[in-house]
């Protein structure tokens, strides 16, 4: 018989045993000499024990060992994943209910105007905040209660803007869209549609940027092409910003 017959061949008695104890037989009326039949279908002596076990003794240890080695590397693999498992579950629920949410736009206030205009980096903060009252009385004025247009701007052509669609003077309408789709209009007295108040004040700094860009260039082209002065540049430069 081989090792795996004899260890099915020992489960079935072992399993003759157990029904026993379960008919309610008390296991101290069961004599050593009783189990040994059972396990071995007739009596057993130390010599043939001694034999059985030199010849399967090995396998069954190393069967045995075996057995634990897999058992316990199974425990440690399943407790070393199961937090990095609960971890990322947890990353991933966090991550489902990070909403991400737009910074909130300051209300519109003469001291938040006169703030966002000297943060936004515009240049003489204290004339622009004056335009601001003279075109559109700082919001209660005429179309600027519809377009969020402080400074009476109006639709670029060509600059970058952060306007998001025009006014039609005389017919009280606004049009959304993108350049492209509001170029038609733009032959006609358009002025520019914002979102919120700050979007006019950048708009209004996108203005500065541009023209004083082109102020140079355009200096710069009289330097090359208009006078032979070396100093020609430097003296309309010094009077365009001494006015």
């Amino acid at each position: 018989m081989d090792v795996l017959g004899t260890v099915l061949d020992y489960s079935k008695r072992l399993q003759k045993i157990t029904l026993m104890l379960s008919k309610n037989i008390n296991a101290s009326t069961l004599s050593q000499e009783q189990v040994w039949d059972i396990l071995n279908g007739g009596r057993i002596d130390e010599a043939k024990l001694v034999k059985f076990w030199a010849a399967y003794g090995r396998y069954l240890l190393f069967t045995l060992a075996f057995g634990l080695g897999v058992l316990i590397t199974l425990l440690f693999t399943s407790a070393g994943t199961a937090p990095i498992k609960a971890q990322k579950h947890l990353d991933l629920q966090v991550a489902a209910t990070v909403i991400p949410t737009e910074p909130v736009k300051p209300d519109f206030s003469r001291t938040n105007l006169f703030k966002y205009i000297q943060e936004s980096g515009i240049l003489c903060a204290q004339v622009v905040y004056a335009q601001a009252e003279l075109e559109s009385a700082f919001l209660s004025a005429g179309s600027s209660t519809k377009t969020n247009n402080l400074f009476g701007m109006r639709y670029p052509g060509q600059r970058k803007t952060t306007a998001i669609g025009l006014y039609l003077q005389g017919k009280d309408t606004i049009i959304y869209g993108t350049r492209a789709e509001l170029r038609p209009y733009l032959k006609k007295a358009t002025y520019a549609v914002y979102a919120h108040w700050t979007d006019a004040v950048d708009d209004y700094k996108l203005w500065q940027d541009y023209s004083f860009k082109t102020r140079a260039k355009y200096i710069e082209f009289l330097s090359r092409n208009y006078a032979t002065a070396p100093e020609y540049a430097a003296r309309i430069h010094e009077m365009v910003h001494n006015k």
